[in-house]
Order: C-alpha cells, then structure tokens, then sequence
C-alpha cells in the first residue's frame, strides 16, 4: 500500500526556508546608492568648510556684524556697490514687480538715460536674490536682532542688527553658500578625473592652503565673480562628464546649456572664458581624442546656452558680437560643411588646415559681426592687450594698467604657489598626462594595436588650465581661474592610470598623504596668517559726505565724480548718477571721460561746459583723486598728459587743486571735509523770482 504526501502539510521534523535570490543589478545599485550619498555627504562638508572660512574671514577684517547698515554699504566700493544697490532696490520697491520694473528701466545709473540693468549688469544674481529675501520674508522666515552700538570718538551711536532679516547679512549669506558650491564642486571634478575620493580631496586641500591665490570672495562679495565661479566649475564638470561618454544623450546637452546660460547671465566675462572652452575641445577633436558626436553635442549645448543667454539678457549685441559666438560658429562650419575636404589630407596637414582656418573663420566672423551690429563695447579688450605688447597708451588703458589686477602676473603667485607645492605637483600630473598621451600616439604612428584610450576629460582640463595660465600672465586679475585649476589638475596624482610605479594602491595613497603633509608645512601656515588678519571698517570722511547729501540735496540731484564714490552715492543715496564703475559700455566709457576733465589741465569753463553736457548738477571731487597731480605716470592728471600733452607742455596748471582750493565761478563749493568736496554746477541764467507780497 503507497502512502502520499500532501504537499501543503509539512513534515514533522524539517523546516521550511523562504529563499530569496539577490541579483548582481541590485547589488550594484545598492553600491551605487552608497557611492553617491558619501560623495554628496564629502561634497557637503568641504562646502561648508569653505563657507564657514570666508565668512570668518570677511568678519575678522571688517567687524562687519557691528557695523551701521550705512556702514556696511559703504564696504561695498566700486562696482560691488553698485551691484548691491540694485539688490537694495529690489528689497526697498512695493512689491517684486515693481523692483523687477526698477531694473528693467533705470533712469539714475546712467541719467539722463533710461537703461535696461538687466541687460547691461549682468544682474540675475541680485534678482535672484531679491526674490528669495521678499518671499522668505513674506512667510515669515527671516528674523533680526538690533542694538546700538556706541563709536566714541566724537561720533554718534549707531544702530546695528543682525541676522537673515537684515538686508546686507541675508546678501552676503548667498555668497558664502555659493563660495561653499566652489570647493564641493572642486571635490567633485577632482573625483570624477581621478575616479577616486583621495582624488576629490587633493584638490579641496591645495585649494584651501593656496587661498588667497585661488579666490577673493571674502574681501569682495558683491562682484559678479562670487555667484559665476562656481557655476563656471559645473558647467566645466558637466563638459567633462559628456567629453567621456561616446553617445551623449539629452542629459549632457541639458547640464551642459543650463550651466551655460546661467555663467553668462551671471558674469559679462564668462563669454571668454567659454571662447577658451570652445578652443579646447576643437583642439582635442582635431587631435582625434574626441568623436564627432560627442563634439558636436558639447557645441550645440554651448548654442542654445548662449541663445537662451541673450533672451534673457535682453537681446544683449555683446554676446553676438563676442568671441564665443564667432568661435561657435567656425567650429560648426569647420566640422560640418568643410570636414569631408579636410578629411581628404593627411593627419599633420589636416591638423594644420583645420587650427588655421578656426582662428581664421573666427577672427573673419568676429570683425564682420561687430561692425554689422556696430557694436565697440569690447574694444577697449584689444587696446588694453595692444598697450602690453607695444607703447599704445590712451585714457582708458591707463584706467586698467594702473590698476594692480591688471598688470602682467608677476613672481609673487608662482612663487607662493610652488612653496605649497601646487605648481610642483600640477605640472607633474601633465607631464605625466603627455607622457600617456605621446606612448599613444607612437604607437599609432607605428601602427600598433593598442587597447589604451586617451581620457577626453583629463585633456580637456589640462587644456583649460593652459589657456588660463596664458589669460593670468596676461592680466594678473585672472589668476583667480589659473590657480583653482591647477588644484584641479594635481587630482590626477591619484589617478592610477597616470601613476602606474607604485606596486599596489596603499603605498600609492601612502604616497599622497605624504604629499600633503609635506604641502601642509607651508598651507596650514598661509590659513592661520589668513586668520590672523584682522581689522576694523570706518570711513568718517565718506560717511559725512552721503549724511550731508542725504539732508541737504533734492531726491532727484545729478551727481558726478569718482567711478568709486559714484557708486557709493547711488547706493547709499539714491541720487541720480551720471557715471559709474561698471567701464565696459562704450557710452559709459566717454561719459566718464568726460566727468574726468576735471582732473584735467583744461581751464575751469571747459570742465564746466562738459559737465552741463552731462546734466550734472553736483561734482563730487576726492583729496586723493584731485590733489594728487603725480603718482608714477598712473595719477589721473598724468593720464591726461598722455592725451593732450600740449597742454603740459604749455605749462597749464592742473583744473582740480584750483577747484579744491579757490572755487572759480560758475562752481561753487557747497561742502567740503578732509576727504571730499561738493561743488555746486551753477547755471548760466540765474531766474529772477519777484518777492511774494500779501493779497490786497
């Protein structure tokens, strides 16, 4: 007899196991998962460590939490007070709308004129920022505390608050975070060029003990700079990212426009820096390290970027008539219309056609555009490298070169930045990144088979870190892309493609911790004398001059003076201006050429009758600006030696000490402290009002 068992009972003894099978996918997944949540928690901490550096930084040389909030605008100079000022506007109008409308026709920046500062500041950040304060504060969000604060030294108590309701503590707040996206996003290329997390770091270590070469975000928050560097650094990250991928697909040519038009509606400067870009990956394309899919991708990216740029910046005639457009143009004729012919030559001969007829077509393009659109906005880029090269000197090149920033780089950067061991170590990771490349290329001249690949991504940086180092000897000023680069680049020390003589990865890592320390004996040194600075914002002489303006003058006043103090004026006063800091405009630029007779040697009616022109009603003239006739060739009124000489040689006295000293007519004096005078632009015709008398 057979016995059955049912299957649905168990037999006594045995147990049951639910087995569940786990498949390689979910395993990498989970692996995947993890990866990204420790580089975003690493990305995060170096972030806020850079925020957190800057912001002490900036508090230890200003005291600027007990500063007035008049004190505080007055920190902003030059062109970061004009910026801020619009920020301000934005803050103080009715409602968004109408602070948006203040912007988009600005009657008091450039009066008499009515200008779009949306289309000529590149001030998106301010909008953005604006925006965020009203509705932040609408919800209730943003809270302050205030106390007055007593100066002594014969000077009244001021009130100061503090926290994220205070206009100018919120303002700042935005760009310490955007200085903490610098150094993540500094984590971030490192990590990705490298392919290893010691290779993410390297970079955020030589950052922070070469930083006062790297960045000046803590001295200058207001510049346009501190909100564009970091979205420069992922649109890099995004090129990069698509550079590596042989079939790029709509992700990386939307990474790649979006970082594109937000850096150029952030920064008038980014369509340089992109031109350098464009220059870049043609080149690694001609070399035959990058394929014609990826290429093409990264320029029609590049396009719709810029073409998104110029909607919103209003139809700006800059961005069609700069570099980067002509550039984008060219590559796209070169590697479209004119590659089947330049495919028919020889590598070397193709190479050198294609480089020749790039800079060729671009320069064509460049020159046929800008006089189409009668655009010279940027001419004063050519003169300005005219006047290194040769003895060209006008009014407006003086302006720059006697500027420290924009003098030829120096000795000092190199030679901080090799005692820290970051030149050292960048240009050993090219030599070892050619030494990769040309084992490649001989062995295809030599026709052998080989399985090894030049990575894209690593040319393509150390090809960016190249045209900056050309743009920095160039213009000091510009180190502030070169030297965050060259940490970039040191990453690939941990690239195991490139270091291939260490046995096995510990004694490689063992390697580079050594490398730090022996980097840290200099770095940890330029941190604690970055700490060590410390100081105290007053400016008694300026701060008399806005109080005065502010009770004594009409709302509508037109003022003139220093490019510097204009700016000062606008923000703190609200007093149409006629010229101001922001010197790319060609109109800005003969305007304030204009105003600037009066540190000229022209007679006292000739300044006056310029000044009419402009509608100006009060001339503001600064000690150091006016009295000072003689600075090495670099004092204003030496500036216009060089533009009329005969009038030095006739011996004519210098217009602004007369004006300081003993007021001619038609000026005026009206007001005057050690540091500034105020003069009055009196009219011609004087309107003679009978006295009133009493109804009969």
């Amino acid at each position: 007899m057979s016995t059955t068992q049912n299957p649905g009972r168990k037999k006594k003894g045995t147990q049951a196991h639910k087995v569940t099978k786990i498949s390689a996918s979910d395993e990498v997944d989970k692996s995947s998962w993890l990866s990204i949540v420790t580089l975003g928690f690493i990305a995060l901490v170096v972030g806020y460590l850079n925020s957190s550096h800057v912001a002490n930084l900036f508090e230890n040389d200003r005291h600027f939490s007990h500063l007035s909030n008049l004190e505080r605008e007055m920190t902003f100079r030059t062109e970061m007070g004009l910026y801020y000022s619009y920020f301000k506007t934005i803050v103080e109008a009715d409602s968004l709308a109408d602070g948006t409308y203040q912007l988009y026709r600005n009657n008091i920046t450039e009066y008499p004129l009515v200008i779009n500062t949306l289309k000529r500041f590149n001030l998106y950040p301010e909008l953005f920022a604006g925006a965020l304060y009203r509705s932040m504060d609408y919800m209730g969000l943003l809270q302050q505390q205030c106390w007055t604060v007593n100066r002594g030294d014969n000077m009244g108590p001021v009130q100061s608050c503090e926290g994220s309701k205070d206009p100018p503590n919120f303002y700042i707040n935005i760009v310490w975070v955007t200085a903490g996206m610098t150094t993540a996003l500094m984590f971030l290329l490192g990590y990705y060029l490298s392919g290893s997390i010691f290779g993410g770091l390297l970079p955020v270590v030589c950052f922070f003990y070469n930083h006062g070469e790297c960045t000046r975000v803590m001295w200058t928050p207001p510049l346009r700079e501190s909100f564009a560097f970091p979205i420069c650094l992922a649109q890099i990250l995004a090129v990069s990212i698509t550079t590596r991928n042989i079939r790029p697909g709509w992700k990386n040519i939307l990474s790649i426009s979006l970082t594109t038009t937000l850096f150029i509606i952030c920064w008038q400067f980014a369509q340089f820096m992109l031109f350098t870009q464009t220059c870049a990956i043609f080149a690694i394309y001609v070399l035959g390290v990058l394929n014609k899919d990826t290429m093409h991708t990264i320029l029609v990216a590049q396009v719709i970027g810029l073409l998104n740029a110029v909607a919103l910046m209003f139809g700006n005639e800059m961005l069609f008539t700069s570099w980067l457009f002509s550039c984008l143009l060219a590559t796209l004729i070169i590697t479209l219309p004119l590659d089947s012919v330049f495919n028919y030559l020889p590598t070397i001969p193709r190479i050198v056609t294609s480089v020749i007829s790039f800079f060729g077509l671009t320069f064509v393009a460049k020159v046929t555009i800008a006089k189409a659109f009668h655009v010279q906005d940027d001419a004063h880029v050519f003169e300005l490298l005219k006047s290194k090269f040769t003895d060209f000197k006008n009014f407006h090149t003086l302006l720059y070169t006697c500027a420290v920033e924009f003098d030829f780089l120096g000795w000092e950067m190199p030679m901080k930045t090799t005692q820290t061991l970051l030149i050292p170590c960048a240009a050993l990771a090219t030599i070892l990144f050619v030494q990769n490349y040309l084992h490649f290329v001989w062995k295809k001249f030599m026709s052998q088979e080989t399985t090894e690949k030049i990575d894209p991504a690593s040319f393509y940086n150390i090809l960016q870190m190249s045209a900056y180092a050309v743009m920095a000897i160039l213009i000091m000023r510009l180190k502030l892309f070169f030297t965050p680069h060259l940490c970039i680049i040191s990453s690939l020390l941990a690239s195991k493609k490139y270091v291939t003589v260490f046995k096995s990865r510990e004694i490689h890592l063992a390697v580079l911790v050594g490398l730090v320390a022996c980097m840290s004996l200099k770095g940890i040194g330029n941190i604690k004398e970055q700490r060590q600075i410390m100081g105290e914002y007053q400016n008694i002489g300026l701060e008399e001059l806005i109080e005065w303006i502010n009770q004594n003058l009409p709302k509508n006043a037109v003022l003139a003076g220093p490019m510097p103090t204009m700016a000062n004026l606008l923000l703190s006063t609200g007093r149409p201006i006629v010229n101001h800091p922001h010197y790319e405009d060609v109109g800005v630029r003969e305007r304030t050429k204009k105003v600037y007779t009066v540190f000229s040697r022209k007679i006292p009616s000739e300044v006056y009758k310029n000044l009419v022109d402009l509608k100006v009603e009060y001339m503001i003239l600064s000690a150091p600006w006016c009295l000072t006739t003689s600075r090495n060739g670099c004092a204003l009124t030496e500036v216009w030696d060089i533009e009329e000489p005969e009038l030095k040689q006739q011996k004519s006295k210098p217009v602004c000490p007369v004006l300081w000293n003993k007021t001619p007519v038609p000026f005026v004096k009206i007001f005057q402290n050690s540091e500034y005078v105020v003069l009055r632009v009196t009219p011609k015709t004087l309107e003679l009002v009978p006295p009133k008398t009493r109804g009969i």
